[in-house]
C-alpha cells in the first residue's frame, strides 16, 4: 500500500486548497468560486482518488511483461474504483470515510503451477484532517485496513493496515508542503517511513511532487489539462494454491495523460505509457519465496470515468 501515502497527502491538499486562502472572507471565496475550482483542483491522471472527492472507475490494460531471466511472462488488467462514503466537518476538524475496490485479472502463464487468477484488493479509509480557519497549519491522520485476496479463503494473512500522520504549511497560495510518518502493517511484515511532499501552482502549470508520485500537468482549457506522471503499481495478495500461498507485484507505471471535463461533475481521461521496474514475488505458506522474477518494460493504456461532488 505504498501509494497511499501520496493519495491520502494529495485528497487533503485539495481540501485544503478548494476551502481558499486561510484569511479569505467567505464573500471572496464565492466571487472566485469559478477560478479556485479551475485554477486550484489536484490533478489525479492515475485516477487514485485525489483531489475533490467523487465516484471513479477505471480499467488499464497492460502488454504481456516478459520474464527477464526465463521463458514466458506476466499478463494482467486492472479495474479500480473509489467510492466516498462520508464526511462531517465539526469546527477544525473534517472526518471522512471512503471505501476502495480493486480487481486485477493476473496470468502467470504456469509460473510455479499458476495460472490466470482473479485478485482483489478491498480496503476502508477513515481520516481526520486539521485545519485552524486562522492559521496556515494544517495536520491530518488516516487509518486504511485492507485486504488482498483471491476470496478462496479468508485468513488474518489476506489483511493488511496501514497508517499516516502528516503536518503541512501553507507557504502561499501556491505553495503546500508536508512532512510526517507512515507506517504498514501485513503478513508478518511492517514498516516505518518518513512521508514528504509538496504542491506548486504557478498557473497554468502545477507540480504535484509526494513521493512515490509525481506529476508535471498543464491545463490548456478550462476543459483540457495535460499531464507527465509517474506512479507505484501492483499490489499483494494471498492465494489458495497447493505450491503459491502469496504474490507479490510491485512496479512502476510511467504516463501521458488527456483529461477532458465533458460537463462540471463529469470528467473522462484516457493515458498511456510504460510499466518500469517491474517485480514479481511468489512465497509459499512458509514464506519461503518461491520465485523472484524481474518483469520487462511493457506499455499499457487505461481509461476513467469520474463523477465529482
Amino acid at each position: 500500500m505504498p501509494r497511499i501515502i501520496a493519495t491520502s497527502l494529495f485528497a487533503f491538499l485539495a481540501y485544503l486548497t478548494l476551502s481558499g486562502p486561510p484569511n479569505a472572507s467567505s464573500q471572496s471565496i464565492e466571487a472566485n468560486a469559478t477560478k479556485s475550482a479551475i485554477l486550484t483542483e489536484l490533478i489525479d491522471p492515475a485516477a487514485f482518488g485525489f483531489g475533490k472527492p467523487g465516484y471513479m472507475l477505471d480499467a488499464t490494460f497492460m502488454e504481456t511483461q516478459d520474464f527477464a531471466n526465463r521463458l514466458g511472462g506476466l499478463d494482467f488488467f486492472e479495474l479500480r474504483t473509489i467510492l466516498p462514503v462520508w464526511t462531517k466537518k465539526i469546527g477544525d476538524l473534517r472526518i471522512g470515510a471512503s471505501v476502495s475496490y480493486n480487481l486485477s485479472e493476473l496470468d502467470f502463464n504456469g509460473l510455479n503451477g499458476l495460472q490466470a487468477e482473479t485478485l482483489h484488493s478491498l480496503e476502508a479509509q477513515v481520516g481526520l484532517f486539521w485545519r485552524p480557519e486562522q492559521s496556515r497549519w494544517w495536520g491530518l491522520g488516516f487509518l486504511t485496513p485492507g485486504l488482498g485476496t483471491d476470496f478462496q479463503g479468508i485468513s488474518w494473512d489476506d489483511f493488511e493496515v496501514s497508517a499516516l500522520g502528516l503536518l503541512g504549511y501553507r507557504f502561499t497560495d501556491t505553495f503546500s508542503f508536508a512532512g510526517g510518518v507512515f507506517a504498514q502493517y501485513g503478513a508478518e511484515e511492517g514498516m516505518i517511513v518518513p512521508a514528504l511532499g509538496f504542491i506548486w501552482q504557478p498557473d497554468p502549470f502545477i507540480v504535484q511532487l509526494t513521493p512515490p508520485f509525481v506529476v508535471l500537468g498543464w491545463r490548456a482549457t478550462e476543459s483540457v489539462t495535460l499531464s507527465l506522471s509517474a506512479y507505484p503499481s501492483g499490489g499483494s495478495w494471498d492465494v489458495e494454491d497447493p505450491n503459491v500461498n502469496r504474490v507479490e507485484l510491485n512496479g512502476w507505471q510511467t504516463a501521458a495523460s488527456v483529461i477532458y471535463k465533458v460537463t462540471e461533475h463529469v470528467s473522462l481521461s484516457l493515458r498511456a505509457g510504460m510499466s518500469i521496474g517491474g517485480e514479481l514475488e511468489l512465497r509459499d505458506s512458509n514464506n519461503r519465496v518461491l520465485s523472484n522474477e524481474t518483469l520487462e518494460a511493457a506499455p499499457f493504456g487505461a481509461v476513467n470515468l469520474r463523477w465529482q461532488f
